[in-house]
């Protein structure tokens, strides 16, 4: 059956994430995560949280598409300066962008909702915490929302730092 990417889709996804602690939903287009190809839709709640990460073996690029929404992607260095910050959706002459493998990133909505799609060569290969940023919080630590709204503020050559959120 083909899956296509309509409002209802579209609206039922952002429900999940309403409806998650984390504050976003996955929809896996691929059956398998041996497949070659990943492909799954994000929905992502203002508010949620995707620690800063990369990618770090060669053949994992990362195609990300804005599908309904706005969002802000954010590229750092290695150290966790920003480098660019790239408003996805909404408009915008960006209509998508492929980062390449090792590119540190995080996205977050700038609206109140917004859904992306990423497609990314497989098979699927877990996150190792050491791909992610260990100079911005982990998931679930009190510095989160001192990260975020930070995040939103910051411009390229900044650096977040712990003590920021005292």
């Amino acid at each position: 059956m083909n899956t296509k990417i309509d409002n209802q889709f579209i609206a039922q996804l952002v429900s999940k994430a309403k409806t998650s602690d984390r504050k976003h939903s996955h929809f896996n287009f691929h059956k398998d995560l041996n497949e070659p190809v990943q492909r799954l839709c994000i929905a992502l709640i203002k508010g949620t949280y995707v620690c800063p990460h990369h990618h770090p073996s060669l053949n994992k690029w990362e195609l990300m598409l804005p599908i309904s929404g706005k969002v802000c992607l954010v590229i750092f260095d290695r150290a966790g300066v920003i480098l660019e910050k790239i408003t996805l959706g909404g408009g915008d002459n960006l209509s998508g962008i492929e980062l390449q493998p090792n590119t540190w990133h995080t996205v977050y909505p700038i609206v109140d909702e917004a859904v992306i799609m990423e497609v990314k060569e497989g098979p699927y290969t877990a996150t190792q915490p050491s791909d992610f940023a260990n100079w911005a919080p982990q998931e679930g630590e009190p510095e989160v929302g001192a990260f975020l709204t930070w995040l939103e503020n910051a411009i390229p050559g900044d650096a977040f730092r712990a003590d920021m959120s005292r």
